[in-house]
């Protein structure tokens, strides 16, 4: 899993237990990890690319903390250019599964 997209599980995770947060970074790799070589290709692609922009943000002062991440990525997810929207959504749905599958295999 590339930084940004571990930055991406961590803002977009509700779970405030750090076993379970660990459990669905855990998963969301292994699911990057399963893609097509060509399918994860485009999406760390991707990666890098949002993930320059964030940081270009930070340096500029317009972007600080997880918080401000979250809001930015929910932005996004509701943009009108496709990729951008989908790679949000992917990792919210990733993300979504993952916290929801690994509280009920525990219970």
């Amino acid at each position: 899993m590339l930084w940004f997209e571990r930055e991406v599980v961590q803002a977009l995770g509700s779970s405030s237990d750090q076993e379970t947060r660990s459990a669905v970074e855990a998963f969301v790799d292994g699911s990057l990890r399963a893609m097509p070589e060509m399918t994860r290709l485009g999406v760390a692609a991707e990666t890098l690319l949002f993930g320059t922009y964030v940081r270009w943000l930070e340096a500029a002062g317009r972007l600080e903390g997880r918080e401000d991440l979250r809001l930015l990525l929910d932005r996004w997810e509701t943009s009108r250019i496709g990729v951008v929207r989908l790679y949000v959504h992917m990792f919210r749905s990733l993300v979504l599964f993952g916290e929801n599958e690994l509280v009920r295999a525990a219970s």
